[in-house]
């Protein structure tokens, strides 16, 4: 029985990746920040995490949709005190990261975790008996509860470039299931673990990560895909994309600088962006993970590093 649900499950998610949106042109990067949670979310579940649970589950599912160039930031703390013990000559400065050298999303996703739990409703049942008999012990062998609750997410996507979020995104999966095993002890599990993910709790998750990221593909496909310049030596641009986002040596981009940001002075909240254009740029060369390219401009405009490099409007 175990096997053919295994079997199921792994078919369910081969379903859910084949039903997701694809991406053109070249790869969007993308992180996930920890998602906030309810401290009694975490405090029901022994040790758990379930922000940064919820959010390392939904990073996985983007890395194994293909779609995305995903940049880890869980461990960004380490990293940024790795680079300071460098910079103050405590570390060897040969080994470790570099003060700069952290790539830069295009996209960053935010989001909590507003809905997270299951409690068992109801007595015991049984099968094939007339009800549940007092004494019987074939009762109490066959017995089981009835399990109620939820997982819910809010998820925000945001464009680096300008800090405007492009699109919010609620999901919800409900928990009402019938299961022989009356005592499923969450506290010795390991969330986002193997055991963890058989449970009702843990296959509700699931289907919110994966609706989550479906909903994330289709956002992001709405947005034009975007690079930064690197470098430009008066001949060649040298952009922050290579073989890792899937640039190719002829494709043709328009470079832009931001001109203004129009925000909210009550919020802060990014209302438009107004940008220049430059000219364009069409990619001699690939590396993996920087690209070269020519610019031409009928303006005598000249990029410099940190102006957007953008491709044509889905």
């Amino acid at each position: 029985m175990k096997a053919w649900i295994a079997v199921a499950a792994g078919l369910a998610c081969l379903q859910a990746l084949a039903d997701e949106p694809t991406l053109s042109g070249p790869k969007r990067t993308i992180v996930v920040d920890k998602f906030q949670s309810n401290s009694q979310f975490d405090a029901a579940y022994g040790n758990w995490d379930v922000g940064g649970g919820l959010a390392a589950m939904l990073t996985t599912a983007l890395q194994k949709s293909g779609q995305f160039v995903v940049l880890e930031r869980a461990s960004m703390p380490a990293i940024i005190f790795e680079q300071e013990m460098k910079a103050n000559g405590v570390a060897n400065a040969e080994t470790g990261p570099k003060l700069g050298k952290v790539a830069a999303a295009q996209l960053i996703v935010v989001g909590a975790v507003t809905e997270f739990g299951v409690q068992d409703k109801g007595g015991s049942f049984n099968i094939g008996l007339g009800g549940n008999v007092k004494g019987n012990p074939l009762s109490s062998l066959f017995g089981g509860k009835h399990q109620e609750g939820s997982v819910a997410i809010d998820v925000r996507l945001v464009d680096t470039s300008t800090t405007e979020v492009v699109q919010t995104v609620t999901e919800k999966e409900p928990i009402s299931q019938t299961s022989y095993n009356a005592s499923l002890n969450y506290k010795a599990m390991d969330m986002g673990g193997d055991e963890f993910n058989n449970t009702p709790l843990g296959e509700a998750s699931r289907k919110v990560v994966e609706r989550a990221v479906a909903d994330l593909i289709a956002a992001a496909a709405k947005q034009p895909w975007h690079a930064l310049i690197v470098d430009y030596d008066g001949k060649e641009a040298a952009i922050n994309a290579g073989r890792n986002a899937g640039v190719k040596p002829g494709d043709r981009f328009s470079v832009e600088r931001i001109a203004q940001k129009l925000t909210d002075p009550a919020t802060g909240e990014v209302l438009s962006v107004k940008r220049v254009s430059l000219g364009t740029l069409e990619v001699s060369r690939v590396e993996e993970k920087v690209s070269f390219a020519t610019f031409a401009t009928a303006d005598g405009n000249q990029p410099a590093r940190g102006d957007l490099v953008m491709a044509p409007k889905p």
